[in-house]
C-alpha cells in the first residue's frame, strides 16, 4: 500500500512538474494544461489518502487503540457452547479469572496467527488466573475438525450456539476478525482491539490485571 501510494504522488506531483515547466510563463496554458494540472493534484491527493488510511488501520488494530466506549464497563452477557463436550457455558462462569476473550474464525488468516500466542498465554499464565476464551460463530463440527487436524487449542474452545447472534459490543467482529476483549477479574471490559495480536503485546495487556 505504501509504495502505491508513493507512486501516485510521485506521478501527481511529476504531471504537475512538467505542466508548470513546460509553459512559457510557467503556469498552465489553455483547458488542457489545467485539465492535466488538476488531475495530477488529485493523483498526488489520492496517494495521500492512501497512504493516511493505511496508518490509520495500524493504529486501530493495535491493543488500547479501539473505540472505548465500552472499556470499563461491566462485560455484557455472552453465551457460548464448549467444542469439546458442547456444554453450555456463559462469560459470567469466568468471573474472578482475567480473560481474553477472543472472537475469531477458521477462515481468517490473521486469527489463524495468533492462535499458538493465546496456547501459550494460557500454559504461561493459566496457573496465575488466566483464561483465554476463544469463540467462533462457525459450525461445532467444522471447529472440531479444525482442532483435529490443524492447532489443538488449549483456550476454552467455544462456539456460538447455533440461532444467536453476537450481542454488542461482540458484534464488532462481523467487520473485523480477529477481534480481542480483556476482562478484568470483577467482569469489566479493560482493553479491547481488533486485528491479531502476539504473545507479548497480549501478556502487556493482561499483567495489570493478574
Amino acid at each position: 500500500m505504501y509504495v502505491l501510494a508513493a507512486l501516485l504522488i510521485g506521478v501527481g506531483l511529476g504531471m504537475g512538474y512538467f505542466i508548470v515547466r513546460s509553459g512559457s510563463s510557467r503556469r498552465p496554458e489553455g483547458g488542457l494544461e489545467w485539465s492535466v494540472l488538476v488531475l495530477s493534484f488529485l493523483v498526488a491527493l489520492m496517494g495521500a489518502g492512501f497512504i493516511t488510511l493505511t496508518l490509520v488501520g495500524e493504529v486501530t488494530s493495535s491493543p488500547g487503540h479501539e473505540s472505548r466506549t465500552v472499556v470499563g464497563e461491566p462485560a455484557p452477557p455472552l453465551h457460548l457452547r464448549l467444542v469439546e463436550t458442547n456444554k453450555e457455558k456463559r462469560l459470567s462462569n469466568y468471573k474472578g479469572k482475567v480473560v481474553i476473550l477472543n472472537l475469531w474464525a477458521t477462515w481468517c488468516p490473521p486469527c489463524l496467527e495468533e492462535l499458538p500466542e493465546l496456547n501459550r498465554l494460557q500454559e504461561r499464565y493459566g496457573p496465575d488466573g488466566l483464561v483465554v476464551v476463544t469463540i467462533s460463530d462457525e459450525r461445532r463440527e467444522t471447529l472440531q475438525r479444525f482442532e483435529r487436524e490443524k492447532v489443538n487449542l488449549q483456550t476454552v474452545s467455544g462456539y456460538l450456539p447455533p440461532g444467536q447472534s453476537w450481542p454488542a459490543p461482540y458484534d464488532k467482529v462481523r467487520s473485523s476478525r480477529p477481534m480481542s476483549f480483556i476482562i478484568d477479574r470483577d467482569g469489566r471490559i479493560q482493553n479491547l482491539w481488533r486485528g491479531a495480536a502476539d504473545f507479548s503485546q497480549f501478556e502487556r495487556a493482561v499483567m495489570p490485571y493478574l
